[in-house]
């Protein structure tokens, strides 16, 4: 994936400079920088969720995305929630429900599972996609210190066995230490990408 970036505005307010990016498989990217600075505008680009930029996005690389909040089918048990956005089969579902620890919870509703097994649900559901690249948009924030961390060693764990790239946007550095992430830092106005 190639990202060059004339910029990118709402309205006349310009939010992105000029940014290079490129990403492969198996290569780990943080992006860095506080609330407001652009940063999962430049997530949405990445992941062709925004087509109203200055610039062009190559690349056929396969995606999943992981969204702040999990983003669940809420009429659909948890098999459900794998089967029908990845068009996985059942089996391939449970495989990825058990690498996430969630085992014996196919059958469960999103209102049935706490919010950090609604974030593994999630995390599933990516892995179910087969992509070559997991753009994550701050998947762990509002979760406890203890959750946090075993998501972090979860989702570092799953990169590592399935060779899939990453790109997270945070404002926490130890996150993209604990994924063993490149780090780069948005910051400006409008906002461009720094070696952090």
């Amino acid at each position: 994936m190639r990202l060059e970036l004339d910029g990118k505005s709402f309205g006349h307010r310009e939010i992105l400079g000029r940014i290079t990016l490129t990403v492969s498989r198996g290569e780990r990217l943080a992006i860095l920088g506080p609330s407001g600075i652009g940063k999962s505008t430049l997530l949405r680009i990445l992941a062709g969720l925004d087509s109203r930029f200055r610039g062009q996005l190559e690349g056929g690389d396969r995606l999943a995305l992981v969204f702040q909040e999990p983003v669940l089918l809420p009429w659909r048990d948890a098999i459900a929630n794998i089967t029908i956005p990845t068009g996985c089969d059942v089996d391939t579902a449970r495989h990825w429900m058990e690498q996430v620890g969630l085992s014996g919870h196919e059958a469960k509703f999103p209102r049935q599972m706490s919010l950090g097994q609604q974030r593994r649900l999630a995390l599933a559901r990516a892995f179910a996609a087969g992509p070559d690249i997991l753009l994550a948009d701050e998947p762990f924030a509002s979760l406890d210190e203890d959750t946090r961390a075993r998501m972090l060693a979860l989702t570092e764990e799953l990169l590592t066995h399935t060779g899939a790239g990453l790109v997270i946007v945070t404002h926490d550095a130890t996150e993209a230490e604990a994924l063993r992430a490149r780090s780069l830092r948005l910051s400006g106005n409008p906002a461009e990408l720094q070696k952090d």
